[in-house]
């Protein structure tokens, strides 16, 4: 199941939870929580003295189909579309030791518990114990351990009992982090909270659902300071897309909005003039560059062509990445999550290219695109590329999916200062000149 469907079972499955008076805390576990782009099933843990009070309420939730398993501790169920949701419910002495095992990844934990035992500790989802002679090995601890309980009650009290910072879940995949977090360089990671603008969306003009008015005014009740409508190019007939002439109007249309919401004084929001050009087959844009230099934002997408060889397709990327009217370069493997494989590209050719060229490249916020994917965002992070995190929305609902490249920034471990769409909108256009 995609993350953000998921995440919306979880959601409800917690409120109705935490309205038990017997539960005392309770929050998701495992893939979730991480943020992975898919999720095979659900973790709940709650904290609790009252487990069977707090079973019999899991059982009871109105969407579950089916009781799987019921024990002391651990109950599964299958709930909405067949998704099989686990609930744990633990002591308040050993809730930050759960949430941290449950949490995972299996790679992380392993690397975790091998620090504890250098440490001369062992690890579990009980609780971090000291070590003593009679046991050398995590098979011989457990809730009776005959080493003394060192903590347990939360995650920064288990990090810290094995000399390291809180790890934020997103990193928890064993990969650096936990060099990272010895040596003091964990990253400060993105927020939501941080992002000042979406440059890629749709309207009515082509495959969106809402007009440039919704859209803008949408935009406003989420707090952003700048949008960018990016329709489709001609080449998406598909999509009814933008000729010149249609363009010209409508960025016709965007500059009277400009001018209306700046009426009286200070303007709540600025709606940039842009458009989402196709990288066509024999390469080039389906737009000429002419038009393309009265835009305020290009976003240069590839959506035709994705069976052709490797070498064509990077060129063609590549190109469009060279091309001076070009911003950002839009889902750049064309992956889509459970439906089709990324295209065969040299990324790292691409990204090399966006770093010597200043062009952005995007974090789709779609939940079946996410693209760049987690890994290839941080490669182009270390290149010293500036990512996007953009909506791709195609209705105002659309817009509130820019959590989930949030997310997915987070894996990647991005910062705000990696994230161009952070920047007040001068900041960016100072960034921008610089290619």
């Amino acid at each position: 199941m995609l993350w953000n469907d998921a995440d919306v079972v979880a959601e409800t499955l917690l409120a109705w939870m935490r309205a038990c008076p017997a539960v005392r805390q309770a929050t998701t576990a495992g893939s979730l929580r991480r943020g992975r782009d898919t999720v095979g099933d659900l973790d709940i843990l709650v904290e609790s003295d009252a487990a069977v009070t707090v079973m019999d309420r899991f059982v009871a939730w109105p969407e579950t189909s089916d009781v799987l398993l019921r024990g002391e501790t651990k109950t599964s169920i299958r709930g909405p579309k067949k998704l099989q949701i686990d609930l744990r419910v633990v002591p308040a002495e050993s809730f930050g030791a759960a949430l941290q095992y449950f949490t995972g990844s299996k790679e992380h934990n392993v690397k975790l518990r091998g620090r504890a035992r250098d440490h001369g500790l062992t690890l579990n989802e009980y609780g971090v114990f000291m070590l003593d002679a009679a046991s050398d090995s995590n098979a011989s601890v457990g809730p009776t351990a005959k080493g003394p309980a060192v903590a347990g009650r939360t995650e920064p009290d288990v990090y810290a009992a094995v000399g390291l910072p809180w790890i934020p879940p997103e990193l928890r995949e064993g990969r650096d982090e936990i060099d990272l977090a010895a040596a003091g360089r964990l990253p400060v990671l993105v927020e939501l909270a941080d992002i000042r603008g979406d440059l890629h969306m749709h309207t009515t003009a082509t495959d969106g659902e809402d007009t440039l008015a919704e859209m803008t005014r949408a935009a406003i009740a989420r707090g952003l300071a700048y949008i960018a409508i990016t329709d489709h190019g001609k080449r998406v007939t598909m999509a009814n897309g933008l000729d010149s002439t249609r363009l010209l109007k409508q960025w016709g249309e965007i500059d009277r909005l400009n001018a209306s919401l700046a009426e009286d004084g200070e303007p709540p929001i600025v709606v940039l003039k842009g458009i989402e050009v196709d990288i066509l087959e024999k390469g080039g844009l389906d737009l000429p560059d002419d038009v393309l230099a009265g835009a305020d934002w290009v976003v240069a997408s590839l959506h035709y062509g994705q069976s052709q060889p490797r070498e064509q397709i990077t060129a063609r990327l590549i190109e469009a990445i060279e091309n001076p009217h070009v911003s950002v370069i839009g889902h750049p493997t064309g992956c889509l999550i459970n439906r089709r494989p990324p295209y065969d590209v040299d990324l790292e050719a691409v990204i090399a290219a966006a770093a010597r060229t200043g062009t952005f490249l995007e974090i789709n916020a779609n939940p079946w695109r996410l693209d760049l994917d987690d890994r290839h965002a941080a490669q182009a992070k270390a290149a010293g590329v500036k990512l996007v995190i953009s909506t791709d929305a195609h209705s105002t609902k659309g817009l509130d999916v820019m959590r989930c490249g949030v997310l997915q920034a987070r894996r990647a471990g991005l910062e705000a200062t990696d994230v161009a769409n952070t920047r007040s909108l001068a900041d960016l256009r100072k960034l921008m000149k610089r290619r």
